[in-house]
């Protein structure tokens, strides 16, 4: 019948609206970070938000993968419960953040700050905190660690 959809169109259709939600929904999450500091359940995949402001982003119960924090501000942000697989935190200010809980693989620090950030519970798998700047901060051996405090 003319101008009738057919079964297969209407997949086709379905399938173009659903790639836009998600692409909208990923868009979203972005604005949600930035503008509000809200991100818990967030998922990022190779991301590059270097040299940005965060302070005290709730990233908890992220999953981030080959993202890239460097040299940004995430001074108390929360990443509490987060899974983080390949993210480099270098040179980021880090003062106050909490990742308790977290799962943390192959995640970089190196001159990054994490005086008073807390580890409590933490999980590192071929993660070192010390190329770090470590003051009062609360290991995952419930141990503080101050080795560069002044």
């Amino acid at each position: 019948m003319k101008g009738s959809i057919g079964p297969h169109m209407l997949t086709a259709i379905a399938m173009v609206l659903c790639t836009g939600a998600a692409f909208a929904q990923a868009t979203d999450r972005d604005a949600d970070m930035r503008g509000l500091g809200d991100c818990q359940d967030c998922v990022f995949d190779g991301r590059n938000f270097a040299d940005l402001r965060l302070m005290g982003v709730d990233l908890g119960k992220a999953i981030l993968t080959a993202t890239s924090f460097d040299r940004a501000n995430l001074s108390i942000a929360v990443f509490d419960g987060a899974d983080l697989t390949g993210v480099s935190f270098d040179g980021a200010d880090l003062r106050g953040a909490s990742f308790v809980d977290a799962r943390l693989t192959d995640v970089t620090f190196a001159d990054a700050d994490l005086r008073g950030a807390v580890f409590d519970g933490a999980v590192l798998t071929g993660t070192d905190l010390q190329p770090a700047r470590l003051c009062n901060t609360q290991m995952p051996d419930d141990e503080t660690d101050n080795s560069d405090c002044q």
